[in-house]
């Protein structure tokens, strides 16, 4: 008798994750079929993929009404918004050189 042998199921990464929700969608706004199908089961973007499970539930979570709809969520879900990475400084953290300006400009 021959023994199975384990199925390897390979990952995405992040990045290669918005890569096939990338290619998914733009498929989908040329292609009305494949729309409908993304539409009605979004994890049909990792195509023969796997992916945490965490973001197997995101990714099946999204219920959108069309392509531009799924695009903004899938965008909202795994994409980092770049704002969001800055740093925001305060007066505290500019030096003293910086702040001589601020407070005179402030003063006036």
């Amino acid at each position: 008798m021959l023994a199975q042998a384990p199925v390897a199921v390979s990952l995405l990464s992040e990045k290669d994750l918005r890569r096939q929700i990338d290619r998914a969608v733009s498929r989908a706004l040329f292609d009305r079929g494949y729309a409908s199908e993304l539409l009605a089961d979004p994890t049909i973007a990792l195509e023969d993929h796997g992916c945490p499970p965490q973001q197997y539930l995101s990714l099946r979570g999204i219920e959108a009404i069309d392509v531009v709809d799924f695009a903004h969520q899938a965008r909202a879900r795994f994409w980092i918004d770049p704002l969001a990475r800055q740093p925001r400084l305060s007066l505290r953290d500019l030096n003293q050189e910086e702040q001589r300006p601020l407070v005179a400009a402030a003063a006036s």
